[in-house]
């Protein structure tokens, strides 16, 4: 597979594995239009079945510094539209940064599979558009205190929920 193929989908599967960590429905829309995975969940009160968007970017662990407190990305103005301000299904950005070999995605043994690297997001909920005149994209900072965990995502589900009326 192309190598940039390769981390693509590496990076769409990492954020798969920490959705099935915290029990949560995994689905990749098809056609795939700026979002990569929605996340679902199947909750005892019907009122509080919400969804979230991802979309999932990567970049190899050697493009970065250690002393970077984010991560820039480039987005097309398009897809930037399409994840920012408030949404019925949150989107969020996820930056999945990814060993620069791809021998080294995992390392496997008898009682433990690690996926290698990390992951973290950025909500583009409340940022607005400064977009120049005939400007293509857009650069954004996803911070590395983002991290993406488990009890991220479930303050995603959360956060999602307050905005759900309950009967």
């Amino acid at each position: 597979m192309e190598l940039n193929n390769h981390q693509g989908w590496y990076g769409e599967t990492f954020v798969a594995a920490i959705a099935a960590a915290a029990g949560f429905q995994v689905a990749a829309p098809y056609p795939d239009i700026g979002k990569d995975l929605i996340l679902g969940r199947d909750h005892e009160m019907p009122e509080l079945d919400v969804q979230i968007a991802l979309q999932v970017k990567s970049r190899r662990v050697d493009e970065f510094t250690s002393t970077d407190s984010g991560f820039k990305i480039s987005l097309p103005i398009e897809q930037f539209k399409r994840l920012r301000g408030r949404r019925q299904v949150p989107c969020y950005l996820v930056m999945v940064v990814v060993p620069a070999d791809p021998q080294k995605y995992i390392r496997l043994d008898e009682e433990a599979l690690v996926l290698h690297h990390s992951a973290y997001w950025l909500s583009l909920e409340h940022h607005s558009i400064p977009v120049q005149r005939e400007q293509k994209t857009l650069t954004v900072t996803v911070p590395r205190d983002n991290l993406l965990t488990v009890d991220a995502l479930h303050e995603f589900f959360d956060r999602a929920c307050e905005e759900v009326p309950v009967p």
